[in-house]
């Protein structure tokens, strides 16, 4: 004879399918867990590989052709690198066949957040070298070059007040700045995780700390670079 199920057998039977379930959750809870904290682990690292990447490469660069007392400057956390990075529409600076290195511009005239040069391709390579969001060093220190300002201008316009004195000298410089959406290079995202960006300089020693973020999962790297 067939017998159904006693009210024991069945709450016995909904327990253990209950500790089942709950068991495998807590599986798939602590799985996806450990994969989110990987992932942001990951992301966090490969932003930060991605900005010593291209630091590295322009610091090795790094006014290979201007003159070596302007290589570097900081200003907060904000690094400017003397040279020009290379596009699709600028070559980099070039040994010119008959003006010898090194290669700058003075400055004729300063306007509250405006300057003038007496010259704006520095190698006479037929190519400005200085445009929007790329930065400038001055011998008494770095400026950033205005978003709306438009390659060619005889008058640059700055993001700040401008540095330095007339007849001073100036060259052109790679910009890193940290915004509150990650590290920027002469205006574009470079690193949309880093949260902590601070450069410094020592001599010809030049030190940065960089710190990403991502979904509470924090990766914190120091890199040095000693200037040639």
């Amino acid at each position: 004879m067939e017998r159904g199920l006693t009210l024991v057998e069945l709450l016995l039977s909904i327990t253990l399918a209950s500790i089942l379930i709950l068991t495998l959750f807590s599986i798939h809870s602590l799985t996806a867990s450990a994969y989110r904290d990987a992932m942001a682990g990951w992301y966090c690292m490969q932003s930060l590989r991605s900005a010593i990447i291209r630091l590295d490469a322009d610091l090795k660069q790094c006014a290979c052709l201007l003159p070596q007392d302007m290589r570097v400057a900081c200003q907060g956390s904000a690094l400017f690198i003397a040279g020009v990075p290379l596009t699709s529409s600028h070559s980099g600076i070039r040994v010119h066949a008959s003006t010898p290195p090194p290669y700058y511009s003075i400055i004729r005239t300063l306007s509250g957040s405006s300057m003038t040069l007496d010259a704006l391709d520095i190698d006479a390579s037929g190519s400005y070298d200085y445009w929007a969001d790329l930065g400038i060093i001055t011998e008494s220190g770095p400026c950033v070059i205005s978003h709306g300002y438009s390659r060619g201008d005889a008058v640059i316009t700055l993001k700040a007040p401008a540095p330095g004195s007339i007849g001073e000298r100036a060259v052109p410089a790679i910009h890193y700045e940290l915004r509150t959406d990650g590290l920027y290079r002469n205006g574009q995202l470079l690193a949309e995780a880093v949260c902590i960006f601070t450069p410094s300089l020592d001599g010809a020693e030049v030190s940065i700390v960089m710190e990403a973020c991502y979904h509470e999962n924090r990766e914190r790297i120091s890199y040095t670079y000693h200037l040639q």
